[in-house]
């Protein structure tokens, strides 16, 4: 009787109260950080009002309107003056995302009212970290620059909307079901590859960094490395999984080993 009640009464209710919420977005210059929240101005409410601070607070309405009370964003929810804490959130934050009660994209750029196709065509698809964070979680919401819900489609889980996984399959050239249910076992090394070979990211290690989950990696992030993150990443990848097609590419030779590439572009 007891663990019948814990299970139909008590877990929902824990599981419902601690069920956090993530932030994605597209870096846009200087966000909030960890310091400024939790030194200077010690909360999101009072910070200055700049625009990047507002994207931060309408996060945080957003998340609290959708009944949760714990909301995570990358900007100031990591303190990245120190290495061990910046170096576990990194090799983390695959599971963090697949274990969110929800995830909420905010899509810069995207003019109110979205039409079809702003989606695929935004600066958000385009980014290094977006990838995991399309991927890993079981939920997600989209939302237009004004923040309200892409395409005016007001469900609880946008993975649940035909139209708009149709259009990310559409753009990223992988099945609507792989998106909704994806795991890192399924999809070949290869085609992951192929998956991150459009994307960019600011700091060059971040481009290595942000497929750690997604390859189920071991490699140790270490910002200063450079070019040689690609290089560390890949030949762990060969080593772990004997994927020699890593191998099969034409292009410029990586610094850190010439029988890898300089970039992910050539898969």
């Amino acid at each position: 009787m007891t663990q019948q009640v814990d299970e139909t009464r008590i877990r929902p209710v824990v599981k419902r109260f601690f069920g956090y919420v993530m932030f994605s977005h597209a870096w846009q210059g200087k966000e909030p950080s960890f310091q400024d929240i939790k030194i200077e101005f010690k909360s999101v409410w009072d910070l200055p009002d700049t625009p990047l601070n507002e994207k931060l607070r309408n996060f945080c309405q957003e998340t609290r309107r959708l009944g949760y009370r714990w909301a995570w964003s990358d900007t100031c929810c990591i303190d990245k003056s120190m290495d061990l804490i910046l170096n576990h959130s990194l090799t983390s934050m695959y599971e963090w995302y697949a274990n969110s009660a929800a995830t909420l994209v905010y899509l810069v750029g995207v003019a109110h009212p979205s039409k079809p196709g702003d989606l695929a065509h935004s600066f958000w698809v385009t980014r290094a970290w977006t990838l995991q964070e399309l991927l890993s979680p079981k939920v997600i919401l989209f939302y237009d620059s004004d923040w309200k819900p892409y395409l005016g489609d007001i469900g609880m889980n946008h993975k649940q909307s035909p139209g708009i996984m149709q259009e990310l399959s559409d753009a990223i050239k992988i099945p609507p079901g792989t998106i909704i249910t994806f795991s890192p076992d399924d999809l070949g090394v290869r085609e992951k590859l192929r998956l991150a070979s459009t994307r960019n990211a600011t700091r060059e290690e971040d481009v290595a960094y942000s497929l750690i989950g997604i390859f189920k990696s071991d490699i140790r992030p270490h910002y200063g490395e450079e070019s040689d993150a690609l290089g560390h990443l890949l030949e762990e990848i060969v080593a772990r999984t004997g994927e020699v097609t890593v191998l099969a590419w034409s292009g410029k030779p990586s610094s850190y080993n010439s029988c890898l590439p300089a970039s992910l572009s050539v898969y």
